[in-house]
Protein backbone atom coordinates (compact mmCIF):
# COMPACT_ATOMS: atom_id res chain seq x y z
CA UNK A 1 0.00 0.00 0.00
CA UNK A 2 0.85 3.60 -0.93
CA UNK A 3 0.36 6.34 1.74
CA UNK A 4 -2.25 8.92 0.80
CA UNK A 5 -1.35 11.73 2.29
CA UNK A 6 1.46 12.42 5.02
CA UNK A 7 0.36 12.97 9.08
CA UNK A 8 0.86 16.50 9.57
CA UNK A 9 1.35 16.65 12.99
CA UNK A 10 4.37 13.85 12.45
CA UNK A 11 5.64 15.85 10.22
CA UNK A 12 5.55 19.18 12.21
CA UNK A 13 7.84 17.19 14.50
CA UNK A 14 10.24 16.39 12.08
CA UNK A 15 10.66 19.54 10.45
CA UNK A 16 11.38 21.14 14.16
CA UNK A 17 13.70 18.63 14.70
CA UNK A 18 15.74 19.16 11.11
CA UNK A 19 15.87 22.84 11.96
CA UNK A 20 16.91 22.65 15.37
CA UNK A 21 19.97 20.70 14.07
CA UNK A 22 20.80 23.14 10.64
CA UNK A 23 20.62 25.74 13.11
CA UNK A 24 22.45 24.15 16.19
CA UNK A 25 19.32 25.33 18.53
CA UNK A 26 17.34 27.76 18.44
CA UNK A 27 14.12 29.19 20.83
CA UNK A 28 10.50 29.38 20.37
CA UNK A 29 10.38 32.47 18.51
CA UNK A 30 13.04 31.98 15.95
CA UNK A 31 11.71 28.56 15.13
CA UNK A 32 7.86 30.31 14.46
CA UNK A 33 9.28 32.56 12.28
CA UNK A 34 11.49 30.44 10.26
CA UNK A 35 8.62 27.47 9.88
CA UNK A 36 6.57 29.50 9.50
CA UNK A 37 3.98 28.63 12.52
CA UNK A 38 1.78 29.69 15.27
CA UNK A 39 4.37 30.08 18.76
CA UNK A 40 1.83 28.03 20.32
CA UNK A 41 2.15 24.91 18.12
CA UNK A 42 6.27 25.16 18.00
CA UNK A 43 5.98 25.55 21.85
CA UNK A 44 3.76 22.30 22.36
CA UNK A 45 5.66 20.03 20.11
CA UNK A 46 9.21 21.11 22.06
CA UNK A 47 7.62 20.32 25.10
CA UNK A 48 6.77 16.99 24.11
CA UNK A 49 10.12 16.49 22.67
CA UNK A 50 11.82 17.70 26.10
CA UNK A 51 9.23 15.38 27.88
CA UNK A 52 10.46 12.57 25.77
CA UNK A 53 14.13 13.57 26.32
CA UNK A 54 15.09 14.00 22.65
CA UNK A 55 15.95 18.19 23.25
CA UNK A 56 17.59 19.84 26.33
CA UNK A 57 16.35 23.02 26.94
CA UNK A 58 19.54 25.49 27.81
CA UNK A 59 17.73 28.95 28.76
CA UNK A 60 15.30 29.58 25.85
CA UNK A 61 17.14 27.73 23.43
CA UNK A 62 16.43 24.09 22.51
CA UNK A 63 18.67 22.20 21.34
CA UNK A 64 18.83 18.08 19.65
CA UNK A 65 19.31 16.16 22.67
CA UNK A 66 22.08 12.69 23.06
CA UNK A 67 19.11 10.13 22.99
CA UNK A 68 19.42 10.59 19.19
CA UNK A 69 22.72 9.29 19.43
CA UNK A 70 21.83 5.97 20.55
CA UNK A 71 19.00 5.28 17.55
CA UNK A 72 22.08 7.24 15.60
CA UNK A 73 24.84 3.74 17.16
CA UNK A 74 22.17 0.99 16.85
CA UNK A 75 21.32 2.01 13.24
CA UNK A 76 24.86 1.95 12.30
CA UNK A 77 25.50 -1.27 13.76
CA UNK A 78 22.53 -2.79 12.77
CA UNK A 79 24.19 -2.35 9.47
CA UNK A 80 26.56 -5.23 10.45
CA UNK A 81 29.68 -3.53 7.91
CA UNK A 82 31.75 -2.51 11.04
CA UNK A 83 34.08 -5.41 11.60
CA UNK A 84 34.27 -5.95 7.94
CA UNK A 85 35.23 -2.68 6.97
CA UNK A 86 36.69 -0.72 9.26
CA UNK A 87 40.62 -2.41 9.96
CA UNK A 88 40.47 -2.34 5.84
CA UNK A 89 40.07 1.59 5.88
CA UNK A 90 42.14 2.05 8.71
CA UNK A 91 45.23 0.36 7.05
CA UNK A 92 43.98 2.36 3.66
CA UNK A 93 44.04 5.73 5.55
CA UNK A 94 47.61 5.26 7.14
CA UNK A 95 48.84 3.93 3.52
CA UNK A 96 47.42 7.18 1.65
CA UNK A 97 47.68 9.64 4.47
CA UNK A 98 44.25 10.78 3.46
CA UNK A 99 40.92 10.69 4.85
CA UNK A 100 39.33 7.27 3.94
CA UNK A 101 35.74 6.81 3.95
CA UNK A 102 33.04 4.24 3.76
CA UNK A 103 29.93 5.73 1.88
CA UNK A 104 26.96 4.12 2.02
CA UNK A 105 23.22 5.04 -0.09
CA UNK A 106 19.75 5.76 1.58
CA UNK A 107 16.58 7.24 0.42
CA UNK A 108 18.39 8.69 -2.73
CA UNK A 109 21.13 10.11 -0.69
CA UNK A 110 24.73 9.30 0.13
CA UNK A 111 25.17 8.44 3.81
CA UNK A 112 29.28 8.65 5.40
CA UNK A 113 28.94 5.44 8.00
CA UNK A 114 32.42 5.09 9.01
CA UNK A 115 35.48 6.97 8.44
CA UNK A 116 39.79 6.41 9.36
CA UNK A 117 42.14 9.41 8.98
CA UNK A 118 45.92 9.34 7.91
CA UNK A 119 48.51 11.59 9.53
CA UNK A 120 47.63 13.84 6.68
CA UNK A 121 44.29 14.19 6.69
CA UNK A 122 42.19 17.42 6.78
CA UNK A 123 38.33 17.59 8.10
CA UNK A 124 36.09 18.27 5.12
CA UNK A 125 32.55 18.81 4.82
CA UNK A 126 31.95 15.11 5.71
CA UNK A 127 31.06 13.45 9.19
CA UNK A 128 29.62 10.53 10.49
CA UNK A 129 26.04 10.57 9.67
CA UNK A 130 25.88 13.30 7.48
CA UNK A 131 23.72 12.64 4.19
CA UNK A 132 24.73 14.44 0.99
CA UNK A 133 23.78 13.77 -3.08
CA UNK A 134 25.53 11.37 -4.69
CA UNK A 135 25.94 12.47 -8.39
CA UNK A 136 28.91 15.07 -6.89
CA UNK A 137 30.72 12.68 -4.72
CA UNK A 138 32.80 10.19 -6.38
CA UNK A 139 31.60 7.51 -3.57
CA UNK A 140 27.85 8.74 -5.14
CA UNK A 141 29.16 7.76 -8.47
CA UNK A 142 30.65 4.53 -7.91
CA UNK A 143 27.53 3.36 -5.59
CA UNK A 144 25.29 5.33 -8.55
CA UNK A 145 27.18 3.39 -11.58
CA UNK A 146 26.18 0.12 -9.88
CA UNK A 147 22.24 0.53 -9.17
CA UNK A 148 19.65 -0.69 -11.79
CA UNK A 149 18.75 1.50 -13.71
CA UNK A 150 15.80 2.29 -12.80
CA UNK A 151 16.71 3.11 -9.68
CA UNK A 152 18.85 5.70 -10.82
CA UNK A 153 16.10 7.00 -12.53
CA UNK A 154 14.37 7.65 -9.43
CA UNK A 155 16.41 9.24 -7.40
CA UNK A 156 17.36 11.64 -10.07
CA UNK A 157 14.02 12.28 -10.36
CA UNK A 158 13.32 13.11 -6.87
CA UNK A 159 16.59 14.85 -6.36
CA UNK A 160 18.03 16.56 -9.49
CA UNK A 161 21.33 17.52 -10.25
CA UNK A 162 21.96 20.83 -8.42
CA UNK A 163 25.47 22.11 -8.35
CA UNK A 164 27.61 22.55 -4.96
CA UNK A 165 30.44 24.12 -7.44
CA UNK A 166 31.05 25.41 -10.92
CA UNK A 167 32.05 22.09 -11.49
CA UNK A 168 29.48 19.89 -10.79
CA UNK A 169 28.07 18.18 -13.14
CA UNK A 170 24.65 19.10 -13.42
CA UNK A 171 23.69 17.28 -16.89
CA UNK A 172 22.22 13.89 -17.06
CA UNK A 173 23.86 12.84 -19.80
CA UNK A 174 27.21 14.02 -19.08
CA UNK A 175 27.10 12.28 -15.68
CA UNK A 176 25.52 8.80 -17.45
CA UNK A 177 28.81 9.13 -19.53
CA UNK A 178 31.04 8.94 -15.96
CA UNK A 179 28.70 6.19 -14.95
CA UNK A 180 29.57 4.13 -17.88
CA UNK A 181 33.53 4.87 -17.20
CA UNK A 182 32.69 3.82 -13.81
CA UNK A 183 31.22 0.66 -14.73
CA UNK A 184 33.99 -0.13 -16.67
CA UNK A 185 36.88 1.05 -14.56
CA UNK A 186 35.55 0.37 -11.42
CA UNK A 187 36.82 3.58 -9.63
CA UNK A 188 34.75 7.42 -9.89
CA UNK A 189 36.60 10.44 -9.17
CA UNK A 190 35.65 14.34 -8.40
CA UNK A 191 37.32 16.92 -8.81
CA UNK A 192 36.31 20.56 -6.87
CA UNK A 193 32.89 19.29 -7.81
CA UNK A 194 31.39 19.47 -3.92
CA UNK A 195 34.15 21.42 -2.23
CA UNK A 196 36.32 23.47 -3.70
CA UNK A 197 39.86 22.57 -3.20
CA UNK A 198 38.84 18.98 -2.49
CA UNK A 199 38.75 16.25 -4.48
CA UNK A 200 37.99 12.05 -4.22
CA UNK A 201 38.38 8.82 -5.60
CA UNK A 202 36.20 5.78 -5.05
CA UNK A 203 35.22 2.41 -5.67
CA UNK A 204 32.05 0.00 -5.04
CA UNK A 205 31.74 -2.16 -2.70
CA UNK A 206 29.79 -5.42 -5.11
CA UNK A 207 28.65 -8.76 -3.14
CA UNK A 208 26.43 -11.08 -4.46
CA UNK A 209 24.98 -8.52 -7.11
CA UNK A 210 24.50 -5.68 -5.27
CA UNK A 211 26.37 -2.59 -4.51
CA UNK A 212 27.24 -2.15 -0.61
CA UNK A 213 28.37 1.18 -0.38
CA UNK A 214 31.81 2.40 -1.64
CA UNK A 215 35.45 3.30 -0.33
CA UNK A 216 36.46 6.77 -1.08
CA UNK A 217 39.92 8.62 -0.18
CA UNK A 218 39.07 12.24 0.19
CA UNK A 219 41.39 15.11 -0.05
CA UNK A 220 43.43 18.73 -1.22
CA UNK A 221 43.01 18.82 -4.57
CA UNK A 222 46.26 19.99 -4.68
CA UNK A 223 47.58 15.85 -3.84
CA UNK A 224 44.56 14.27 -5.61
CA UNK A 225 46.05 15.10 -8.61
CA UNK A 226 48.36 13.60 -11.71
CA UNK A 227 49.22 10.60 -11.39
CA UNK A 228 48.22 10.12 -8.14
CA UNK A 229 44.61 10.31 -9.22
CA UNK A 230 44.82 7.93 -11.49
CA UNK A 231 46.70 5.28 -10.74
CA UNK A 232 47.97 5.38 -7.19
CA UNK A 233 44.75 6.20 -5.30
CA UNK A 234 42.98 3.80 -7.90
CA UNK A 235 44.75 1.16 -7.54
CA UNK A 236 44.89 0.99 -3.63
CA UNK A 237 41.44 1.71 -3.51
CA UNK A 238 40.62 -1.39 -5.69
CA UNK A 239 42.24 -3.43 -3.54
CA UNK A 240 40.58 -2.11 -0.38
CA UNK A 241 37.19 -2.85 -1.92
CA UNK A 242 38.33 -6.31 -3.23
CA UNK A 243 39.13 -7.44 0.71
CA UNK A 244 35.75 -6.11 1.93
CA UNK A 245 34.54 -8.44 -0.83
CA UNK A 246 36.57 -11.04 -0.01
CA UNK A 247 35.41 -10.68 3.76
CA UNK A 248 31.56 -10.64 2.99
CA UNK A 249 32.35 -13.88 0.53
CA UNK A 250 33.90 -16.04 3.51
CA UNK A 251 32.61 -14.68 6.86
Amino acid sequence: MKPTRTVKTADTLFTIIQELQRRDGAGVTELAREIGMAKSTVYDHLATLERKEYVVKEGDTYRLSLRFLDHGVYIRDRAGMEGVVEPVITQLAADVDEAVWFVVEEHGHAVFLYRAMGERAVQTHARIGRRSGLHHLAAGKAILAHLPDERVDEILDEHGLPARTEHTVTDREALSEQLETVRETGIATEQDETVPGVSSVASPVVFEGDVKGAITVIGPSNRIDGARLRETLPDLIRGATNEVELKLTYE
